[in-house]
């Protein structure tokens, strides 16, 4: 068994450029050399040529855009169908119906309730601020009799009437005054002359009131010796009460009056801030009645709007759509008998245009990637390039390439997308365009073509995809290899003089996980030499990865043993000893991944 040992790596020196051709391999065949000039960048070496594209291109836009318009069509007949079927019910539908009845409804009953509680909560407020005045100014009146009774001179008597009512109408040591009553006047009759407070007998009486709401009898109409006024004081509202004494009182006072002023803005205050807590409840369990009721219509309404609307879809001939059951009742066992239906109506069509739809687009990606690869390998003067690929499907992920440099330089890439089929033959497109626009570019400097194809890559693919990649650059003069790795699999060499193989596994994450700084800190750049008879291996993991009927794998150490054992037979029977090696362990198992290898021989 061949022996394993590392490879010389040493510094980068840099080198010039050079143009020259491309080559691709048939999927499954092998492509042997063919002997070309170099310096030509023409002819099957080169890319895919531009009328190539646009034949594949033109061909693919006519196509989309003939089901494109067919597919319009038919959502507009569709749609307007529908739109039309709406304006139909529109003005009687039963969803609007019903919450408009509730919300008319809701609406009168709270609006008369707060009216209602905000009249009698207001006529009960005044009613007893206009109560307890009568009561005050009778009051008033027989403390001026029992002062007139007391004796004494006018003076006197006046004295003594203001300290009675200034001891009444404070509050504790600190003669704090927080009553409503504004003045009290005493006319004609022997107590005329007597007052507190403000006069009030020279103020304007206001309207009169016939009546007042007493809290236990309700509204009572006023006696002939009680009168109660309106006014207002400074802009306040004011209560005005005339009270006339009467035979009860005492004979010697029939006659004298007395007239009380009883501020009315604090009974005015609570009253409107009543108005305004009725005001706001209202509008609050309206708005929550409106949007109840929208529930509650919808409830009753939307499995039956929904039913008809996906009827109307599926009439059209859309019979993909499937309708929702919303309820286990008579209509939700109506909405599952019809997506019955539907379903068996569409099985035979849907799988045909599955069918015809996966053939199309897998015939223009086969075709597309068929040209971006090699169509064979190039003539490289003193050396043996080689190449094999097979797909696993129709359309791979899998990307090699042979790219001319100029100056004596030749690049050799491998990529490998994580995905199959479409998405990963056109990120597998995207990233050989871009390798191509960078190469150039950079020339030898093998990570620096990969730090910008990761930059460039990074904003084209979707997140959770991602491309290894493994990059050399050959100095066909000296035999000079260049070389870095974006995630993939080791390079091996085989080296002539020792019979055995050697891994250049340079460190590097894959590209499309960071657009930046992550992926060039951890990108790593490797130079070795390539003797006469020495051979350079690129390839994806399908190889050492590939499974037999048992689920066992190939494996890396039987790979590796395999080129250091066959090594010496040159690019070209190295390859076909790795297919049929790799053919003969998967024996009748499917093949599970594609299988990519560049292998490139140093022969003089």
């Amino acid at each position: 068994m061949a022996k394993q040992r590392n490879a010389t790596e040493r510094p980068r020196s840099p080198t010039q450029r050079q143009p020259a051709g491309t080559s691709r391999p048939r999927g499954g065949t092998q492509v042997p050399a063919k002997r070309r000039p170099t310096g030509t960048g023409t002819g099957p070496l080169a890319t895919a040529s531009s009328s190539q594209i646009s034949t594949i291109s033109g061909r693919q836009g006519t196509v989309s855009k003939s089901r494109s318009l067919k597919t319009n069509q038919s959502m507009t007949d569709s749609h307007s169908v529908i739109r039309r079927r709406e304006m139909q019910f529109k003005g009687r539908s039963l969803r609007s119906t019903l919450m408009l009845a509730m919300v008319g409804m809701t609406a009168v009953t709270m609006i008369l309730m707060g009216l209602v509680l905000s009249s009698v909560s207001s006529s009960f407020l005044i009613g007893q601020a206009q109560h307890k005045g009568i009561e005050l100014a009778k009051m008033a009146a027989q403390v001026g009799r029992s002062v007139i009774d007391s004796g004494g001179s006018a003076a006197e008597n006046e004295i003594r009437l203001k300290r009675y009512f200034d001891q009444a109408t404070t509050w504790g040591d600190t003669a704090d005054t927080f009553s409503d009553i504004i003045g009290i006047t005493f006319v004609e009759g022997q107590l005329a002359g007597l007052s507190w407070g403000e006069d009030i007998t020279t103020r304007s009486q206001g309207p009169q009131l016939q009546r007042i709401n007493l809290p236990r009898l309700g509204w009572v109409r006023l006696s002939d010796d009680i009168v109660v006024n309106r006014t207002s004081r400074n802009n306040a509202p004011v209560f005005r009460f005339r009270v006339k004494m009467n035979a009860r009182d005492g004979a010697g006072y029939l006659g004298s009056t007395v007239w009380l002023d009883l501020a009315a803005d604090k009974v005015m205050s609570v009253r409107n801030r009543l108005f305004f807590i009725v005001g706001i409840a209202v509008i609050l369990s309206m708005g929550i009645v409106f949007f109840l009721a929208i529930w509650i219509a919808g409830k009753i309404t939307r499995p039956l709007q929904i039913l008809v609307r996906d009827m109307e879809i599926v009439g059209q001939g859309n019979l993909d759509h499937q309708t929702r059951a919303t309820s286990k009742d008579e209509i939700g066992h109506l909405a599952n008998s019809f997506n019955r239906m539907t379903r068996e109506l569409k099985g035979a069509q849907s799988a045909l245009v599955e069918q015809e739809k996966a053939e199309y687009e897998l015939s223009i990606a086969r075709e597309v990637q068929q040209q971006l690869l090699p169509a064979e390998a190039p003539a490289i003067p003193g050396y043996l390039p080689y190449a094999y690929y097979k797909g696993a499907k129709a359309v791979s992920g899998d990307y090699y390439d042979f790219i001319p440099l100029g100056n004596d330089l030749w690049g050799f890439i491998i990529a490998d997308v994580s995905g199959k089929g479409v998405p990963g033959s056109m990120v597998m497109a995207i990233t050989r365009t871009i390798i191509r626009l960078v190469a150039n570019k950079h020339q030898q400097h093998a990570a620096e073509t990969l730090k910008e194809t990761n930059r460039l890559i990074a904003k084209q693919i979707k997140r959770g995809m991602f491309v290894t990649a493994f990059y050399c650059v050959l100095n066909t003069r000296n035999g000079q290899m260049t070389y870095a790795s974006a995630g993939h699999n080791p390079m091996l060499i085989y080296r002539a003089a020792s019979r055995s193989y050697e891994l250049a596994a340079p460190k590097g994450i894959a590209i499309g996980f960071n657009d930046g700084p992550i992926f060039d800190k951890n990108i790593q750049q490797f130079e070795s030499q390539l003797q006469v008879g020495d051979s350079l291996v690129i390839y994806t993991d399908g190889f050492p990865e590939a499974m037999n009927e048992n689920n066992e794998e190939f494996g890396d150490d039987r790979f590796n043993d395999l080129i250091g054992s066959h090594g010496h037979l040159g690019a070209k029977g190295l390859i076909d000893t790795m297919i049929q090696e790799v053919t003969a362990h998967r024996g009748r198992a499917a093949q599970s991944d594609d299988l990519t290898v560049i292998a490139v021989s140093r022969v003089q």
